[in-house]
């Protein structure tokens, strides 16, 4: 892990006109061309800059780096202090249609040539211990690119939410094409609506499997903060006050509530567990 006084000063000497390394949330898949593809696309995306991660929990982003042809590169994670965060890189992979999907956990720093021009897509995984300290750190993607570097830095927030101990399961996967959020309609129905049958068990690791981990911590939160909370949290989020009570939202399909929604609507809900 390369230290933050070096970046500091790196950052200072090759500041860019043009943003070529992109941090997004994780309900915002990226296709080949390094734009968010149709279905998550957002009028206003949120801008991750400084997040807020619960202890003993894990947070999630889509980095995407544009990498010219025959061109070396390097990427890194910087912290300060370092090791606050446990970090996991996986390489993001698509399927047939184009919908990215399978996610490679590969070692850091993630080195490599170019032989085209392209858009490198990788799920950063964040590990925040059960006992951190409720403080700021900075976080910082790290791109040398040919003969410069190329940062986004963060200052990330641990707060005071610690998310309680839970056996995860899962009872199959939203299809690839459908919007990230529907990563959250089998955890939170579980919950509010009826126990669902478990059976399923995941061989690989996909974006929509880790989406649905890091959904399931915020369903054990909720569990422990109480129902009427996770109603609030809904509200929070967008939803109609009277389709947030559980009775209703249960009965309702899908997408007679998400549609009106941003795809990343769900960041609110979690953004409302985290303040209790």
């Amino acid at each position: 892990m390369r230290s933050w006084s070096h970046f500091a000063f790196v950052a200072f000497a090759f500041a860019l006109p043009a943003q070529e390394l992109y941090v997004r949330s994780e309900f915002q898949r990226v296709g080949h061309d390094g734009k968010v593809i149709p279905a998550d696309k957002a009028d206003r995306p949120r801008e991750i800059l400084s997040p807020a991660l619960a202890r003993n929990g894990f947070a999630s982003y889509m980095l995407t780096a544009n990498v010219p042809a025959g061109i070396e590169y390097s990427l890194e994670i910087g912290q300060n202090p370092e090791n606050t965060a446990r970090v996991v890189i996986y390489r993001q992979h698509y399927l047939a249609n184009g919908v990215p999907d399978h996610l490679e956990k590969v070692a850091l720093p993630v080195n490599g040539k170019t032989t085209k021009e392209e858009n490198l897509t990788f799920w950063l995984d964040l590990w925040i211990g059960n006992d951190a300290p409720v403080r700021r750190f900075k976080i910082e993607v790290q791109l040398w690119v040919g003969d410069r570097w190329v940062l986004y830095p963060m200052e990330a927030r641990i707060v005071e939410a610690r998310i309680p101990p839970f056996q995860p399961k899962f009872w199959g996967m939203p299809a690839p094409e459908a919007r990230a959020d529907a990563a959250m309609i089998g955890p939170w129905r579980d919950h509010l609506c009826r126990p669902l049958k478990s059976e399923f068990q995941p061989k690989d690791t996909t974006i929509r499997l880790l989406q649905q981990r890091n959904i399931q911590q915020d369903v054990a939160l909720a569990k422990k903060l109480g129902r009427d909370v996770a109603i609030k949290a809904f509200v929070h989020a967008g939803i109609p006050p009277e389709m947030a009570l559980p009775d209703a939202w249960c009965a309702a399909p899908p997408d007679q509530w998400r549609t009106p929604l941003s795809s990343e609507w769900y960041l609110k809900l979690r953004d409302q567990l985290y303040r209790q």
